[in-house]
């Protein structure tokens, strides 16, 4: 797929789950703390509404600490509208990140994780695109860059495969379940009820 056209097809595909909810449903706490429902459609926005130096601004005045910044730069943002956050995600849903040091896997997996962190509490039906899936995994357990999103010490010494995917990552006590509740537990939400396996003891 061309270059940020899969970060386009992840940001797309939740703009398209976000944009039939009622206000009772964006005011949802999602999996991530820090927004409901529609913080976190903020939060996706935001990084295609923030330029290089004013993603530069929100370094400074948060002291590089990068969640921080992220939740500044969502603020700026959660008063916008739905609608008007829904458009500007789809209007530049091909856009790369403020910074080029930050790869276009770092968006897909971004945008995958939130995309749950909605779809889970609400109950939604659908599911992760299957390639926006599988380079999430592969990137959240092989990129340094990806201790932004997940950590990855509780996966040192353990196997992760996946039951409906054709994937699988590490050597060790196993942890086996569906491609998406391993992203998932990657990034520390609750879904240990999902997974099984002698490795899960690592992630309790």
């Amino acid at each position: 797929m061309a270059q940020w056209m899969l970060a386009a097809k992840a940001r797309t595909d939740f703009t398209d789950m976000i944009e039939p909810l009622t206000e009772e449903q964006l005011q949802q706490q999602s999996l991530c703390d820090a927004w409901t429902a529609h913080g976190v459609l903020a939060h996706l926005t935001s990084f295609v509404e923030t330029g290089l130096f004013g993603f530069f601004g929100h370094m400074i005045k948060n002291r590089f600490d990068f969640d921080k910044v992220s939740v500044s730069m969502t603020n700026e943002l959660s008063a916008w509208s739905t609608a008007d956050l829904i458009a500007s995600l789809r209007a530049n849903a091909a856009k790369s990140a403020p910074l080029p040091m930050f790869p276009e896997q770092l968006t897909v997996s971004d945008a995958a994780i939130h995309t749950q962190d909605v779809r889970r509490p609400l109950g939604l039906p659908g599911s992760l695109d299957e390639e926006v899936l599988r380079t999430a995994l592969v990137f959240t357990t092989t990129d340094k860059m990806a201790t932004t999103l997940v950590n990855r010490r509780p996966i040192e010494g353990v196997s992760l495969q996946a039951t409906d995917l054709d994937w699988s990552f590490g050597d060790g006590p196993e942890i086996t379940g569906p491609a998406e509740a391993i992203l998932m537990g990657l990034a520390d939400r609750p879904v240990l009820d999902d997974l099984s396996g002698e490795g899960l003891t690592r992630w309790q």
